[in-house]
């Protein structure tokens, strides 16, 4: 029998191996699309009785397809695609500090004298050593400049940029922040969290223009690595206002969840009182959650842990609101409706991130809030168990193991390694972790983070902690359903079932059938998302 165009398939994938991930473990032939939605999932001969004339057949070719990727945390934006417009990459790729000034050199001969020059994504530990202030002197000798480091929570700055922020050797420590000093009580250049907000905020800011091209070079590159879903972390009104535009021009071609910025003044209490409850838009573009960085960079020395780094006996991070002002923040978000994300990443972080959370919850009591910890990296057993009892979500940096794995290890010491990005106790607990690059401080490319949360191993090889590796459909779970859930999306994305939105991936090799380092090199060879191909090899 052939079907009526009105009831057949728009598009049909055949000959394929199917991981649907839906709650019986199913592995299928084929997947039928109409509508943007997957219409039946089962043997190419189920499958076939949906198709009709005009249904387009792609034969997979035994190839693997999975439920399109959703990471969970990453910003697109003003430290993403703003800094492609704008900046030059300062790493993470230079191993020396010599290579990534040359770099600097060559953007500033293209800059006009007195204008600022910024960098983006510096990786001391790689390199060895942070560049000085003379060194950045010389090769910016009539720009400002400003390099931040890969997390976003440190940089250096050249004399120029300095003394346009009025920064001297008589300049106070700003409450949550450190100017570090040479031996003769000079600036030397290094500016820790809020002190770098001194030089990082004077800079002329981003331009609508400059998020609108660079968020499309962003999401071509996600659709490019299989990711069909992002959620876009501290998005401020303009680049929100972008993000808006581009789906208004039919250019926004990734669905992103947003995390709207509480470090914006006015932009969590102006929809406090829209009255918007989360989450709040379409299939497309929707607020989610209301997010504050209250804690730091382990990988920059800044989080807030109970014990201090390995060897600095008075380091035990930085948190940057005072613990009554976050409670108050976040009291008011959770009274109104409004989801929180609050960034910790060390022990110390996570718990009082934990505490404003609680004391929300007392005051008013929600079921379903789904509260989100953004990095959660630091997860120990006292932690799990708040997680549960709170039902709060553990936002994972599974990335950071990948890229900053070995950060990690050199700060907090192989000992602590037990207890970061514990996957497969959180698994086992019944902890939603749902897994993220943080990108661009990390790599966006879902591969290398699922690698790492099934071998445990950091960018070198080196092996953090083995018994908290998961299986590779875990992982990946981690990167699809979870990510769903904790965009409460789970009943319209995140596994491949007749209904839900038709947004898949087809990638070079089945996951469960290599070895397990091979994950890595997984390639992504078609992403679909609303049933259309908008990406192949």
């Amino acid at each position: 029998m052939v079907l009526p165009d009105d009831l057949c398939a728009d598009l049909a994938f055949l000959n394929g191996k199917v991981f649907t991930l839906d709650g019986h473990g199913r592995t299928v032939q084929a997947v039928s699309v109409r509508n943007g939605k997957i219409l039946q999932v089962g043997s190419d001969e189920h499958v076939k009785e949906s198709t009709g004339d005009r249904t387009k057949i792609v034969d997979l070719n035994g190839m693997t397809m999975l439920p399109g990727l959703i990471d969970s945390h990453m910003h697109p934006g003003g430290s993403w695609g703003a800094y492609l417009i704008r900046g030059v990459a300062c790493g993470p790729h230079f191993n020396s500090v010599e290579g990534m000034l040359e770099a600097i050199r060559e953007k500033v001969q293209d800059t006009p004298p007195g204008n600022w020059v910024l960098g983006y994504r510096m990786d001391d530990v790689k390199m060895g050593r942070y560049p000085t202030r003379g060194e950045l002197d010389e090769v910016s000798p009539e720009n400002p400049l400003y390099v931040q480091r890969r997390d976003g929570h440190n940089g250096v700055a050249n004399s120029l940029a300095l003394a346009e922020a009025n920064i001297t050797r008589d300049t106070p420590d700003p409450h949550h922040g450190k100017i570090e000093k040479d031996a003769d009580g000079e600036p030397n250049g290094l500016l820790r969290e809020t002190a770098k907000d001194m030089v990082y905020h004077i800079m002329p800011p981003y331009s609508f223009d400059e998020f609108y091209k660079g968020l499309q070079i962003v999401f071509d590159e996600c659709i490019s690595l299989g990711l069909t879903s992002i959620h876009a972390s501290m998005v401020s009104p303009l680049e929100f206002k972008a993000m808006q535009k581009l789906k208004k021009n039919g250019k926004l071609g990734i669905r992103v969840a947003v995390h709207i910025s509480g470090r914006d003044e006015g932009m969590v209490e102006g929809a406090i009182a829209a009255g918007i409850l989360t989450p709040f838009g379409d299939d497309w573009l929707k607020i989610t959650e209301a997010e504050w960085v209250f804690d730091t960079s382990t990988s920059g020395r800044t989080a807030a842990y109970y014990e201090p780094y390995v060897g600095e006996p008075d380091n035990t991070g930085i948190l940057l609101y005072d613990q009554d002002d976050i409670e108050r923040r976040v009291w008011e978000a959770h009274e109104a409706g409004i989801r929180v994300g609050l960034d910790g990443v060390g022990d110390r972080g996570i718990d009082r991130s934990l505490d404003a959370i609680e004391k929300a919850l007392e005051k008013q009591p929600r079921e379903d809030h789904r509260h989100r910890i953004e990095h959660c990296c630091y997860v120990t057993p006292a932690i799990q168990d708040r997680l549960l009892k709170l039902n709060v979500i553990d936002a994972s940096a599974t990335g950071f193991h990948h890229d900053l794995g070995d950060a990690y290890k050199t700060n907090r010491g192989e000992e602590a390694m037990k207890y970061m990005w514990p996957h497969r106790t959180l698994i086992d607990r019944g902890i939603p972790a749902p897994g993220h690059s943080d990108a661009s401080i990390c790599d966006a490319n879902p591969w290398l983070a699922i690698y790492s949360m099934v071998t445990r191993k950091t960018s070198s090889g080196d092996v953090l902690y083995a018994p908290e590796g998961v299986k590779p459909l875990e992982a990946i779970k981690a990167y699809s359903i979870d990510g769903a859930y904790a965009a409460w999306e789970e009943d319209i994305k995140g596994t491949i079932e007749p209904g839900k939105l038709a947004d898949m991936v087809v990638v070079d090799r089945d996951p469960t059938g290599i070895e397990p380092d091979e994950i890595r090199n997984i390639k992504n060879l078609m992403t679909i998302v609303a049933g259309r191909i908008v990406y192949e090899t």
